[in-house]
């Protein structure tokens, strides 16, 4: 049909109001009438929505007899205007074209609206990796039909059916058999959360475990009377030297030596570090003390806001072949930036997988690397005053690594000295950069774990007679292994095989991205720290006394939930649907059937063995520290050592609380909404007691706003949510406010549960 006018029969999809705004001012009407999305407006149905039986939890596969659960209008956040409006076009419409983001989720957003009208026009898709005018219109002017992205759609409608099945019940046959007495909410088992925790549990057990030994390392100073070098004998592991006896011993024998030294020269060449995918740039990051979350954040608002940047849930290093011809153009632009410093001025091409532009790399990916975004090169400079510290910061990091792509590569002179004395191998080792070539480009910014010991060595001859000068022993203590960072963890999700057992499975699974996707991953680890799963200590990870204690019943009861190995599998099974290698049915029942093991096992538990035994930490809500911390100044004294993370610690230092006790963030904000609506002022000693609050609440609650089709929550309803948050130190999330149903599935989830009988089935 070709493009056409503006028409009232052709819709465009975007995925949020920022996008829509974007692709407005790129091509206007040209294509149909735009209409934004609110992410997702459609929701799997409930559990007890699909039968009502499974709304008390028990040891049951909550997969519905169809297989799959229906599509629900999603009403939070005022969504039911937006799906009205879609409705309303989509009737009228007879072609529709997707042009939300461009990974999996992105295509289920768009897709989902059309199925869930069952719409029959024809369907585009416009795919764009930049939201700059010049990157949409290219989009649309080469956009396809949507039939070519069917494995896109059907790998994140499999996962996400598989998560809801999957998850929702194993978290509630866990919940069942092993919730200690003591804990309120609900033990959270999930497909990937679970092994994630195993992570770290996993290495708490290695620290744990560890013990320091002391141990050794000789060092003597040669010389050929003009010019000297340290040569060191420092084996590592088990060849290392623990005895105090055996070193002194050795240090008598070198004492005095001399002889002829070896010498080898070699001129090396490095080619530059990859290009910048999601994981990369958070483990990056991590090192600025940066939590995962942040930097997505942070990259969504280059790529989104300034559109300096590619799409930044990017899960490859690559680019596609045919961004060759913007390789100069990006030299000279990033090259003209502040805080760019290089000397070459025409770009080095690497193709194929040891480069940086290789089509086959990209294969089974629907995004390439975060780079700059080369249409917007003649704002750059006038945008980056604009951006905030940590903007910068990001976009720097972003550029430097693509300059140095397309760096040349750097040459340098590797010596190696060595002799031997006392039958062991003494050496050192020197390092001079000829040729910086790509490390121009990466500044301080340069990972230490990239850059060598720059040392320089005499240049002696081969067989130089030397002398040593001075000798000494060098004591040291063998470390632990390091707890995580955030960035790290993320690496390490990322890098699941390297937990396999065998040599073969870690080989196939190299193959895999790892367990969770780029976009969500951040967003496990926040669950887990969330969830009491997770502390942070000096920017590390440490799993909690309940991680653990879950962490060891599963690794008898349940081991592959833990292993990340085990779920990198079945993440490399959703992957192969994205490439049209497995049948989604086929792989939802593959998960579905691991799920149940799971739940039978628990239900075996939960029949012959016992809870957690743990002492569960409740945290102190926000207010109470924000109390505790102003009580501690109005009287002059150091808060407490907990007081800021231990509820029964805060508790003690608050003291007995008075009889007005002040009203909820939440219970505030809404009846402030109440008052806004109807005009209404809230009396001042209201403001600051929650029982007279709750009074006026209750007094207005009916000409409360509606948040959608659902009443708005009671008074006595939302009270009882705010003593059940307290109590669990947790926060209600905003949405479930709005619905009266919402919160009460958000207090059934979170509810102690009552009754729980262990009597064996008959």
């Amino acid at each position: 049909r070709g493009d056409r006018d503006v028409s009232e029969n052709s819709i465009v999809i975007c995925e949020k109001p920022s996008q829509a705004k974007n692709i407005r001012e790129a091509v206007g009407n040209k294509y149909g009438r735009i209409i934004a999305a609110h992410g997702h407006i459609l929701r799997l149905a409930l559990p007890h929505e699909v039968n009502p039986d499974w709304k008390k939890w028990s040891f049951e596969m909550l997969r519905p007899d169809s297989g799959f659960y229906p599509l629900k209008r999603d009403t939070t956040f005022g969504k039911d205007k937006v799906i009205a409006e879609f409705e309303a076009a989509l009737a009228k419409a007879d072609r529709a074209i997707i042009a939300t983001d461009c990974d999996r989720e992105g295509q289920a957003i768009g897709e989902n609206i059309l199925r869930f009208f069952k719409f029959k026009g024809d369907v585009m898709r416009a795919m764009f990796n930049a939201e700059d005018p010049q990157s949409l219109r290219e989009a649309f002017a080469a956009m396809k039909p949507n039939a070519a992205y069917l494995p896109l759609y059907q790998a994140a409608y499999a996962r996400t059916q598989s998560d809801q099945m999957c998850n929702l019940s194993m978290t509630r046959a866990a919940s069942l058999a092993l919730k200690p007495p003591a804990m309120e909410g609900s033990i959270g088992i999930g497909r990937v959360k679970t092994p994630t925790m195993g992570i770290v549990c996993r290495r708490e057990k290695e620290i744990g475990c560890f013990k320091a030994q002391d141990f050794f390392e000789l060092w003597m100073d040669v010389t050929d009377g003009e010019h000297s070098a340290r040569l060191k004998f420092a084996p590592k592991d088990k060849d290392r030297i623990f005895e105090r006896e055996a070193v002194d011993a050795l240090l008598e024998q070198i004492k005095g030596w001399s002889g002829p030294v070896q010498v080898k020269r070699e001129v090396k060449r490095q080619a530059p570090p990859k290009l910048m995918d999601l994981p990369t740039l958070q483990s990056r990051a991590a090192k600025w003390g940066w939590p995962a979350k942040k930097v997505l954040d942070t990259a969504q608002a280059l790529y989104e806001t300034h559109k300096l940047t590619t799409y930044p849930r990017a899960e490859n290093k690559y680019l596609p072949e045919n961004e060759i011809g913007n390789a100069a153009a990006m030299l000279e632009a990033i090259s003209a930036l502040p805080f760019a410093d290089v000397n070459y001025t025409e770009p080095t091409i690497r193709k194929g997988k040891a480069g940086a532009f290789s089509d086959k790399q990209l294969e089974g990916s629907s995004h390439h690397a975060i780079v700059p975004n080369i249409k917007t090169r003649a704002l750059w400079a006038e945008t980056l005053p604009k951006l905030s510290t940590d903007e910068r910061r990001l976009f720097e990091l972003i550029a430097r690594a693509y300059l140095a792509a397309i760096g040349p590569d750097r040459l340098y002179d590797r010596t190696e000295i060595t002799a031997v004395a006392a039958e062991r191998l003494f050496g050192a080792t020197g390092i001079v950069d000829t040729v910086l070539g790509w490390k121009e480009a990466m500044g301080t910014d340069l990972d230490a774990a990239d850059a060598e010991q720059m040392e320089v060595l005499p240049a002696w001859g081969d067989e130089q007679h030397v002398s040593a000068s001075a000798t000494g022993i060098d004591a040291k203590t063998t470390k632990p292994p390091a707890r995580y960072t955030e960035g790290s963890l993320v690496r390490a999700m990322q890098q699941a095989w390297k937990f396999a057992d065998d040599a073969e499975t870690a080989e196939r699974l190299k193959a895999a991205k790892g367990i969770g996707t780029v976009a969500t991953r951040d967003t496990v680890i926040e669950g887990l720290k969330r969830q009491g799963f997770f502390e942070i200590e000096q920017n590390q990870i440490k799993a909690t006394e309940l991680a653990m204690a879950l962490y060891d019943v599963l690794l008898v009861e349940a081991p592959e939930i833990v292993d990340p190995a085990a779920t990198a599998v079945m993440e490399l099974a959703l992957d192969d649907i994205l490439t049209g290698k497995a049948n989604p049915r086929d792989v939802v029942d593959m998960l579905v059937a691991r799920a149940q093991a799971i739940v039978t096992k628990m239900r075996d538990r939960s029949e012959n063995g016992r809870p957690l035994d743990v002492k569960i930490k409740r945290k102190p809500s926000p207010k109470m520290v924000e109390a505790a911390r102003a009580k501690a100044k109005r009287e002059g004294v150091k808060l407490p050592k907990g007081a800021s993370t231990d509820y029964d610690t805060c508790c003690a230092f608050l003291g007995p609380r008075p009889a007005g006790n002040g009203p909820s963030e939440a219970q505030l904000a809404f009846a402030k909404k109440i008052g806004a609506a109807n005009k209404l002022a809230i009396p001042e000693d209201a403001l600051t007691d929650r029982t007279k609050l709750s009074a006026w609440i209750e007094a207005h609650k009916d000409n409360a706003p509606k948040g959608g089709s659902d009443d708005q929550p009671t008074s006595r309803q939302v009270g009882f949510a705010e003593r059940l948050a307290q109590g669990k130190g947790v926060d209600i999330p905003p949405e479930t406010l709005r619905s009266r149903s919402l919160l009460s599935a958000w207090i059934d989830s979170n509810a102690p549960q009552k009754g729980k009988s262990k009597t064996k089935r008959k």
